[in-house]
């Protein structure tokens, strides 16, 4: 009897311990201690089996206790996530992703170096969007292809986690090589394509985890993501703006430019109203790709004087804006000059037929001719229809 009760003593003890660590998983890395241990020992003395059997359920116990700690790791963090999402959401700017990224990453992480580099299919290098060592940023680079880890996580589409300063180090770590002891290199993969790495790197040994390998690919998957996305605005934006012809900026961007300048400046604002004089008369003799082919030289000439106070736009058809900021007189007959220079020098030639481009101008100046877009455009169609009542080829102000 007194055996008996020896043994349900026992189980009972070992009951209570098993409780005991059901109750701290999720709440401790190690739930399983050198105490339990001892106390297993004392227990057992020469019971191998039931002792191997107990092992094995604190072994399971202390696996289920990692996998919810990894769990309970993740969900605290999926808050960077949703942040990360709402600065996506807010804005195009790539430098303020890349930005933000990085400020994410440092918060659950150590980052004494970190980068993110970009790569498309079948090119020799990778473009380094980001990167900052040890507090120091460095500006975009292209980087080849090599004996680097950034090139072995691209061909691979691996994971690479160099955990200590004891561990080979075969490829160079692009930045950080000589100080950080700890390296994530973690592939961003979409729609099955590398869209490049990211990476997070410490001084000391042993600084990161698993779960800090699938936060930084939430992380860079949304940061490629996002980019895309904001490349993708910008190229639609580029072309809802450029006139597909002569590559100058259209219509639509005339009038938000202008209107733009008009709230914003307070100086005044010169609108050149410029129109072929012989398009139709081209268009009727030899085609219209032969029109076309006069209106790119058109705009052309226009491209030759542009720069930081110099815009030009085609309106529509033959028809030509150029807004130009602070000009006196002197300074927008000059530039007509320059035009008709480069049309005398720039003439289009069929067979034995030579093309001469010939314009009209009409000047409006803002705000004296016109407090509104419309209302200086008018200003300056009206100085044009007079510039063509007065024999074509010449420039009338308003």
């Amino acid at each position: 009897m007194g055996n008996v009760n020896l043994v349900k003593n026992k189980y009972q003890m070992i009951l209570s311990i098993i409780d005991r660590l059901l109750k701290k998983i999720g709440s401790d890395g190690e739930i399983v201690t050198n105490d339990t241990e001892k106390m297993l020992d004392t227990l057992y003395e020469n019971e191998h089996q039931d002792k191997e059997v107990v092992e094995s359920v604190l072994t399971q116990l202390q696996h289920i206790n990692e996998q919810i700690e990894n769990m309970n790791w993740l969900n605290k963090h999926y808050k960077i996530i949703h942040d990360f999402s709402q600065t996506c959401s807010k804005t195009l700017n790539e430098d303020v992703l890349l930005e933000k990224a990085f400020e994410l990453v440092s918060e659950v992480m150590p980052t004494d170096s970190f980068y993110i580099a970009s790569y498309k299919e079948g090119d020799n290098f990778a473009e380094f969007l980001f990167m900052i060592d040890n507090g120091e940023y460095y500006p975009r680079a292209k980087i080849e292809l090599g004996d680097n880890y950034t090139t072995k996580v691209i061909k691979t589409r691996e994971i690479i986690h160099v955990k200590d300063s004891s561990e080979p180090q075969e490829f160079d770590v692009i930045i950080g090589v000589k100080e950080t002891r700890s390296h994530l290199f973690v592939p961003i993969i979409i729609d099955d394509q590398v869209k490049g790495v990211i990476s997070a790197q410490c001084f000391e040994d042993f600084a990161y985890r698993k779960e800090h390998e699938e936060l930084l690919q939430l992380i860079g998957t949304q940061v490629f993501n996002s980019i895309e996305t904001a490349r993708l605005y910008g190229k639609i934006y580029y072309m809802s703006q450029t006139d597909e012809l002569t590559g100058l900026k259209n219509h639509r961007a005339f009038h938000e430019d202008l209107s733009k300048l008009m709230a914003e400046s307070d100086d005044d604002i010169t609108l050149v109203m410029l129109d072929s004089d012989n398009l139709k008369k081209v268009n009727d003799l030899y085609g219209h790709d032969m029109g076309d082919k006069y209106l790119k030289v058109l705009a052309d000439g226009i491209s030759t004087i542009q720069n930081d106070e110099i815009e030009g736009y085609r309106y529509a058809g033959d028809e030509f804006m150029i807004i130009v900021k602070n000009s006196s007189t002197a300074q927008i007959e000059m530039l007509y000059e320059r035009l008709i220079t480069y049309y005398s020098e720039n003439s289009i030639q069929l067979s034995n037929i030579q093309l001469n481009i010939s314009i009209s101008c009409g000047v409006a100046i803002f705000p004296e001719h016109g407090q509104s877009v419309d209302t200086l455009k008018k200003s300056a169609d009206e100085a044009l229809y007079e510039a063509k009542k007065r024999g074509k080829s010449r420039l009338v102000f308003s």
